[in-house]
């Protein structure tokens, strides 16, 4: 049976300029152009509705980056979402779920 890896341990596989065949440890990294569906990209919940994907970085936190109108995603504003953020309270219960479905998947029997 093969080893799970966690996101932030592969490598990229989405021909990103920044992180091709690279570790992804940052995601506010300028020029970087990883998609959502780079194997280095965490568990993410996509809210086209607000505009973004959420994600848990390496320690669990929540971030947020914003989507871009061509389809891609504006990694340089990328952030955790804090207390000042618009959605907050919302964050909160959608953090709880991402690390609750992140838990499932990485100790389901396979």
């Amino acid at each position: 049976m093969p080893h799970y890896l966690q996101a932030w341990q592969r490598q990229c596989d989405c021909r990103c300029p920044v992180h091709d065949r690279q570790a992804r440890v940052t995601y506010d990294e300028p020029g970087c152009a990883c998609t959502i569906t780079c194997a280095t990209q965490p568990l993410t919940l996509l809210a086209d509705r607000w505009g973004y994907a959420f994600f848990l970085d390496q320690r669990g936190d929540l971030w947020q980056v914003p989507a871009l109108t061509n389809g891609t995603w504006d990694w340089e504003n990328a952030g955790e979402v804090d207390t000042r953020h618009d959605l907050y309270h919302a964050s909160v219960v959608i953090e709880h779920l991402l690390r609750a479905s992140a838990y499932l998947l990485a100790n389901a029997p396979v």
